[in-house]
């Protein structure tokens, strides 16, 4: 065995639990149809979540949006 194959754990991997997380959808890009509403949120015709790439309408968003910081917050944390 090799000096780097000892450093690097030789091959040998351990099994890793693998936890199916749910995307926050906590980085929410807007999309607008028109050059003219860019930067205008109010204007923006949909959603595109950052992470996941999943799309959202503007009513999604703003919910999403409206629930996110408890969505975020750990269970059992009262801050």
């Amino acid at each position: 065995m090799s000096f780097l194959s000892k450093l690097f754990g030789g091959g040998k991997t351990k099994p890793v639990a693998q936890v199916a997380l749910e995307c926050p959808h906590a980085a929410l890009v807007p999309k607008w149809d028109n050059v003219q509403d860019m930067g205008v949120e109010d204007k923006a015709t949909g959603y595109d979540c950052d992470a996941c790439h999943k799309a959202f309408t503007p009513e999604e968003a703003r919910t999403i949006r409206a629930t996110l910081a408890e969505r975020l917050r750990l269970p059992g944390s009262d801050t």
